[in-house]
């Protein structure tokens, strides 16, 4: 039969455009289908190619889903009957209600201190102790109408941070505020307390026992005898006295340990003035930097001065001036003289002789911490750089000699420390340092807010 001539076309989409696979067998490029030439009567026999899902890929899936259902249910089948078998086999009860079990305890809230005041204190035996003054509550209670606003004293040991009590100072309820506390060590080595500029009270370092000392007070001096309208502590280089205001409105220095009361008027007389009976006291100090002399060292200076008992004084300030003899007004054309301290100043406070105890060493930033008459605690910057650390340093309080250097973390040291037989102490603004005479850092005590369980 002859042969006619065509398109050859894609008996799926119809496109002409196909590629020969083999002699009649042909591939459409448009859908893929693949197609052959029957020659003897030219039909077109065709294979449709669709794509088609993957039949392993869903077993595959349909076994793993059945694996998954079947261990869920085998551990559920498990469970059961683990729980029946286990109420077979335990011994039986009597049933309680729910209202009969035992109500589990509710977490107790640690107390804290509210505007609390803290000073180290030494006891006879010098054993350091750490005095909390304030209110006591808990972080709910804080602010709660009606709470307890009694005033607690509470003492705790700085070198293992526990509590050895606390107490209520004073049975009046009193609402703390900043500042409404006050604590200072007198020259008889007891500790006295200030609270809202109102009562006064004392613990006895003999006794660690503690009691209300104002009405002595007003009984004791006749100035005083109106009654106190405010109390505040004199600035320690006044001597151990408070500022009073009595209820007739005068304005008085009160020394409580030798009972006597002076006029504001009269102090500056009064501090100067020669003693009775004075004995001969030695201290150390740092001098201040000069604004006439900014390149002069700050030096440690030993001093020694005429002091009594109770008594007012004035503490001795150092610094480079110039001293013109006379008191006016000047000009560097006047004469002067180069003075660590002015002749006046020098008469002040009693002085007796005075002299640089460490020549030659640098300070920055210095203090001195603690003394006692072997030895010299003091605390320094090796080097102006305000974010340099401190060193502390023991030195022979006859030679001077250097001890110990302790280079430490802190950057800052407050108020007073002290020297104990197996080390020594310092403060910071809150936190109580405590080392081992080899310098080597024992315990940090947090002042601020000590945590204690109960109040005893």
């Amino acid at each position: 039969m002859a042969k006619s001539i065509k398109a050859i076309k894609c008996p799926h989409c119809g496109s002409i455009k196909v590629t020969t696979i083999r002699p009649d067998y042909y591939k459409c490029n448009s859908c893929g289908t693949e197609f052959f030439l029957d020659s003897d009567d030219i039909n077109i026999n065709h294979n449709y190619n669709y794509p088609r899902n993957n039949q392993d890929q869903y077993k595959a899936i349909r076994i793993v889903l059945f694996a998954v259902v079947g261990f869920i249910a085998l551990m559920f089948l498990i469970g059961v009957l683990s729980s029946i078998f286990s109420k077979k086999t335990e011994p039986s009860y009597s049933t309680y209600s729910a209202s009969n079990t035992p109500k589990e305890k509710e977490e107790v809230e640690p107390l804290e201190w509210n505007y609390a005041s803290n000073l180290l204190f030494l006891d006879k035996n010098n054993n350091p102790h750490v005095v909390v003054v304030g209110n006591v509550g808990t972080f709910r209670t804080r602010h709660k109408e009606g709470k307890d606003n009694k005033v607690y004293i509470g003492l705790f040991d700085p070198k293992t941070g526990k509590k050895e009590w606390v107490k209520a100072l004073m049975e009046t309820p009193v609402e703390l505020s900043s500042s409404d506390v006050k604590l200072q060590v007198f020259e008889d080595q007891n500790l006295y307390i200030i609270v809202k500029s109102k009562y006064i009270y004392q613990l006895d370092r003999n006794t660690l026992t503690y009691k209300s000392v104002l009405e002595n007070y007003v009984k004791d001096a006749l100035s005083l005898s109106t009654g106190i309208a405010k109390v505040e502590f004199k600035y320690e280089d006044y001597g151990s006295a408070y500022q009073i205001v009595n209820n007739e409105g005068q304005n008085l220095a009160y020394y409580p340990l030798i009972n006597k009361s002076i006029p504001d008027k009269q102090l500056y007389d009064e501090r100067r003035k020669k003693l009775p009976n004075p004995t001969t006291k030695t201290e150390f100090t740092f001098s201040s930097k000069s604004s006439y002399y900014p390149e002069e060292k700050i030096q440690l200076i030993q001093y020694s001065y005429h002091y009594q008992y109770g008594y007012p004084k004035d503490s001795p300030r150092f610094s480079w001036d110039k001293d013109f003899g006379r008191s006016g007004i000047f000009t560097d054309r006047d004469p002067y003289k180069k003075v660590l301290i002015n002749a006046w100043q020098f008469k002040g406070a009693r002085l007796i002789n005075f002299k640089d105890f460490t020549p030659g060493r640098l300070y920055f930033q210095p203090k001195v911490v603690a003394q006692n008459q072997e030895t010299l605690l003091i605390a320094y910057k090796p080097t102006p750089a305000e974010d340099d650390p401190l060193q502390l340093q023991l030195l022979d309080a006859k030679t001077g000699a250097i001890q110990k250097t302790i280079t430490t973390d802190l950057t800052s040291i407050y108020g007073d420390g002290c020297l104990l037989k197996d080390g020594f102490m310092v403060k910071t603004s809150s936190d109580y340092y405590y080392f081992d005479n080899n310098g080597k850092q024992i315990n940090k005590f947090e002042g601020y807010n000590p945590k204690f369980d109960a109040i005893n």
